[in-house]
């Protein structure tokens, strides 16, 4: 983005998103060793501390942001805070806002699924917005292996339609009983 950003359709002309999803579990607080003096660690912090200026975007999707690195966290602009229950994540989020809006971050335990605070430069004043779900809805329960290693293995698995299903953002409809289980 640096160097091609007087290039037509490149930088802030055509800005680019990162997004970091699961960001705990790899933008630790304090950090391990690995991710403080790694290549990857200095990388993402300089996205976060400069890809503005050169039209690099990041989001930052965490369920633990009291467990974020601290520099990561304090260059994020706006945040979108879905329904937190754990005191040192809401502490986090807490401070993020002025102490006149703090008293916003008590009602995060409350919140529906669907409902987010938004607080930051995004929006003019804080606000509970209600987001559309997503359909189908993600099936969240517990794999069962013992129950499935028990079963026939499906030697050639139907990863193309799989994967047509995703690009076209439509479940794959599951094989026929007694049809072709290979495809």
């Amino acid at each position: 983005m640096f160097w091609g950003r007087d290039l037509p359709g490149i930088g802030k002309q055509r800005p680019l998103l990162i997004v970091y999803e699961e960001a705990h579990a790899y933008l630790p607080r304090g950090g391990t060793a690995q991710f403080v003096a790694g290549y990857a660690g200095r990388a993402v912090r300089r996205v976060f501390k400069e890809g503005r200026k050169y039209g690099v975007g990041a989001i930052v999707v965490s369920q633990r942001p009291s467990e974020l690195d601290e520099t990561i966290l304090s260059q994020c602009g706006t945040f979108f805070a879905l329904r937190l229950s754990n005191s040192d994540d809401q502490g986090r989020i807490r401070s993020t806002v002025p102490d006149t809006l703090a008293g916003l971050i008590d009602l995060l335990p409350a919140l529906r699924t669907g409902e987010a605070l938004v607080l930051g430069e995004a929006v003019q004043i804080p606000s509970r917005i209600r987001l559309p779900l997503v359909e189908p809805r993600p099936k969240s329960d517990d794999p069962e292996p013992a129950k499935r290693w028990k079963e026939k293995r499906i030697l050639t698995p139907p990863y193309a339609k799989a994967i047509t299903a995703w690009r076209h953002q439509r479940m794959a409809k599951p094989l026929e009983e007694g049809g072709d289980k290979n495809g």
